[in-house]
């Protein structure tokens, strides 16, 4: 490409970019002005196909704009400069005011980093060990920055007396001398409206070629007469009125998928078309979702409200599940100042392709808030989204959270199997390491979550050397042709717990 077709190219880009940062709302002021700016931008930007003028830059040694998220005008401002032979104009936000809110939001969020590394970590607390206490004074140790408490399990008792474990593991530590470095953040994690199969007696196995029927009633039922399809109620029956024939289902996180076939008063009959093979047992109280499929369930329930109350003493920040749309952060915000918790971080669990699709607007809605997050809830994501689109949605949400200023979560199966089984899997190890794309790592409960927790701490340490966020940082390279000789082999005790 012609240095002056690029040039004009550019300046076209620069162009659409400055129309779309006009746009800010004007409610936004000062520095959530700034960053709305920024995101509106940015996602002008991502509008148009521009790999070719990317290529173009790179052939002539200067920025491929791979990395612009942060400061979107400043950086097309600064490579246009240059190809013009003038002087850079001035735009906000630089690269360094850009990284200095990013920063100031995320200790907000999550407080300060650990020395050694950007990206905290998130445990989630189990109400059933046997010494909370103990346990939360591993988990500080191993590294853990933010305790999640989820609303999904156990009884307000159970959520508080978890807040108080981690409190007292800080006394605790601080007794001892060897207090964590900064407090641990607790988020109470809203249950929200998980749509689940019901409870029901006796044991259901299903595979391809089976058929399932959804009761529109709370109430269980063994089948219609005439027939031995079984027949589920599920959690909320009113979302079953918006279902129809050609709708996908996916029951367990996939494990079942199949299509609504029929539609009657009485329930919604489902053909499988997976497990292939042998047949798979269901369990009660799974997860139900109908992917693509608007469901007519408020993010914030009734159930979801009366939570607050339980946990306004001890949350720092809130889990919003299945967020829809900007209107579902305005209600948890306003749920919140009624209970003067104004500074109270929100975290918009990103769950939904709608929800993706509005990720613009839903991020401008947080910028009103003192303190705010995203989740990459990668499991009801990559069920609603599909398999084939879960790395794109889930690279457009944290791209999309870096280009607004505003922290980013990763989550769901992190260092799954090491938690649960004490040896991690191959891919959960380039998984976890990918995960200094984002502001903070949230690793699930497991026996060994100790060991899970330690070395992620270990494995993000390393890998903030090297990378920071998209940008790949060359430090020396150990040889591959010959090993270091004093380095010794790591025993496979190391992951286990203390």
């Amino acid at each position: 490409m012609e240095r002056s077709v690029l040039l004009r190219r550019l300046e076209e880009l620069q162009d659409q970019a400055l129309r779309a940062a006009a746009a800010v709302p004007p409610s936004l002021v000062g520095d959530a002005a700034t960053s709305a700016a920024n995101l509106l931008a940015y996602r002008a930007l991502r509008t148009r196909d521009i790999a070719d003028i990317q290529v173009a830059l790179a052939d002539l040694g200067l920025s491929s704009l791979g990395r612009l998220e942060p400061n979107v005008l400043d950086s097309l401002e600064q490579v246009r400069a240059w190809l013009a032979g003038t002087a850079p104009r001035a735009f906000v936000p630089s690269r360094e005011q850009a990284l200095r809110l990013q920063e100031e939001r995320t200790v907000r969020l999550f407080g300060r980093p650990r020395p050694g590394r950007t990206t905290r970590i998130m445990v989630t607390l189990d109400h059933t060990v046997p010494d909370p206490v103990l346990h939360c004074i591993e988990l500080l140790r191993a590294g853990m920055d933010v305790a999640r408490i989820n609303a999904a399990h156990g009884r307000p008792a159970d959520w508080q007396a978890l807040a108080d474990a981690v409190r007292h593991a800080e006394l605790e530590l601080e007794r001892q001398g060897t207090p964590p470095p900064r407090r641990c953040h607790i988020l109470f994690d809203l249950s929200g409206p998980r749509l689940r199969i019901g409870t029901f007696a006796g044991e259901i196995r299903l595979g391809a070629g089976d058929r399932l029927r959804l009761l529109r009633s709370a109430e269980p039922l063994a089948g219609s007469p005439g027939d031995d399809i079984p027949a589920l109620p599920c959690s909320h029956p009113e979302a079953l009125r918006v279902i129809a024939p050609g709708h996908p289902v996916a029951i367990d996180d996939g494990k079942f998928a199949g299509t609504v076939v029929a539609v009657t008063e009485a329930w919604v009959e489902i053909l499988l078309e997976a497990p292939v093979g042998r047949r798979r047992r269901l369990r009660p109280e799974k997860g139900l979702n109908f992917p693509g499929v608007p469901l007519p369930l408020p993010a914030l329930t009734a159930d979801d409200i009366a939570s607050l109350d339980a946990a306004a003493s001890f949350a720092d920040l809130v889990g919003l599940s299945f967020v829809h749309a900007p209107a579902d952060i305005a209600r948890l915000a306003a749920e919140l100042d009624l209970r003067g918790l104004h500074n109270n971080g929100i975290v918009a669990k990103i769950e939904t392709r709608a929800a993706a699709r509005r990720l613009v607007p839903i991020l401008l809605e947080g910028l009103r808030r003192p303190s705010f997050g995203v989740m990459v809830a990668r499991g009801d994501l990559a069920i609603e989204v599909g398999w084939d689109d879960l790395a794109l949605y889930q690279e457009a949400i944290l791209c999309l959270a870096e280009a607004a200023h505003l922290p980013s979560i990763w989550a769901t199966q992190v260092l799954e199997t090491l938690a649960r089984h004490g040896m991690p899997a191959r891919p959960e190890i380039t998984d976890a390491a990918a995960a200094t794309r984002a502001d903070c790592v949230m690793l699930n409960k497991g026996p060994h979550v100790v060991a899970a927790a330690r070395f992620l701490d270990r494995l993000l340490s390393s890998e903030h050397r090297h990378r920071q966020k998209k940008r790949e940082l060359f430090r020396e390279f150990i040889s591959l042709e010959e090993a270091p000789r004093d380095v010794e082999p790591v025993p496979s005790a190391a992951f286990h717990g203390c």
